[in-house]
């Protein structure tokens, strides 16, 4: 009940073996405990030597290379993973309406119905089903670990966009309860940001 509602922005800042992906692991443990995050991406040249810290939580396909172009590449994920979303809300709306007009004895499915419901595979039970645990819009965290001075940081186009739209990324197109977007939560883990090529004002 105490905890940050997300999508937060958070930065740990602390100077070296100050304990910054030991805190982290344990914002990870309370957050798959209470299943706050479907999917967790991490953008950092040092994932192998933190596996102690991050390897329960972050899966190898999600870990990226700090690049210019690596914030982007999540970023299109979490657009995907809403595209994905919005695709099961239309395909369980046609199924709720294909398992209706099946029990309707008076109901004759045209051609166009048949073929479609048939290349969905509700004619062979398939059922809609959504990937992650729970049933709605699928929630992301990005980590940044040891990325001062990479591209990541210095050539970023999406640096920018996290920092400061991170709640309004993968807008819906309907409000899901009191979302409106599927967000994403960010934790920077930096030494220091007051240093040139540091973290930039806008963060």
């Amino acid at each position: 009940e105490h905890a940050l509602k997300q999508p937060c922005l958070h930065m740990l800042v602390g100077q070296r073996c100050s304990g910054k992906s030991y805190l982290t692991s344990k914002i990870l443990a309370q957050a798959k405990k209470e299943q706050t995050f479907d999917i967790i991406y991490i953008i950092t040249p040092s994932f192998n030597s933190n596996k102690s810290y991050f390897g329960k939580y972050i899966e190898e396909e999600n870990v990226y290379e700090p690049t210019k172009d690596s914030i982007s590449k999540v970023i299109e994920r979490v657009d995907a993973d809403r595209d994905s979303w919005e695709e099961y809300l239309v395909e369980k709306e046609m199924y709720e309406k294909y398992k209706k007009n099946i029990k309707n004895k008076h109901y004759t499915f045209s051609d166009d119905e048949v073929i479609m419901y048939d290349s969905i595979g509700f004619l062979d039970g398939k059922k809609p089903e959504w990937h992650y645990q729970k049933e709605e819009p699928p929630k992301s965290l990005l980590i940044l670990d040891d990325c001062l001075g990479s591209p990541a940081i210095l050539q970023s186009s999406g640096l920018s966009r996290i920092a400061t739209l991170n709640r309004h990324i993968g807008a819906l197109k309907e409000n899901h309860k009191e979302r409106s977007a599927c967000g994403l939560a960010v934790i920077i883990l930096t030494q220091t940001y007051r240093m040139q090529n540091g973290i930039g004002r806008v963060l």
